[in-house]
Formats: C-alpha cells, structure tokens, sequence
C-alpha cells in the first residue's frame, strides 16, 4: 500500500495545479464575492493587469507576494486532499 509521501512530486505538482485551476475559475465566477483569498485577482496582479473587483482581503493584509503564498499552500493541500480522496476512490472500486 502506498503511503503519502511515496507518491512522485509531479503528481502533487499536477493535482496543485488542477486545484488552483479550479480555484480561479469558481473566484471567477464568484467575482466580488469571493471577497478573502479571491485567485482570479491574485494571478491578474501577478500579471500586471488590474480588474473591477478590487483587491481581496488577503492582497490588503499580507501584499501581494504574501496572499501568493497562502494561495499556494491551500492549493498545494488541496491538491494533496485531491490525491487522497482519489486514492480511496480507487481502493473502494477495487475492494
């Protein structure tokens, strides 16, 4: 049985990925809503280019490279709670 940690990087680097795509499309979606870690306007600032919603609350507490950060820690756990759960899902099909 595979533990946690005998998983490649790559796989976590690709399910990190998928859970910030899906992250910035339902902030997206959301807009202004979104109002505490909103992805969409922290990857436009990242590219320089301003939008409509205003800055979230985690761009005005911890600047722009902090809320980067803490978008990329919840994605990075995310994506590990992803791999997880697909894991069970595999174990329960096979069982």
């Amino acid at each position: 049985m595979k533990s946690i940690l005998t998983f490649p990087p790559a796989i976590y680097l690709a399910a990190t990925l998928a859970s910030l795509g899906l992250m910035i499309i339902i902030d997206y979606l959301l807009g202004p809503v979104a109002e505490h870690l909103n992805a969409w306007v922290i990857v436009n600032r990242l590219f320089g280019r301003e939008t409509d919603i205003g800055d979230s609350l985690a761009i005005r507490h911890l600047g722009l490279a902090g809320a980067t950060v803490v978008m990329l820690l919840a994605n990075a756990l995310g994506g590990g709670l992803l791999i997880q759960l697909l894991q069970l899902v595999i174990r329960t099909i096979h069982a």
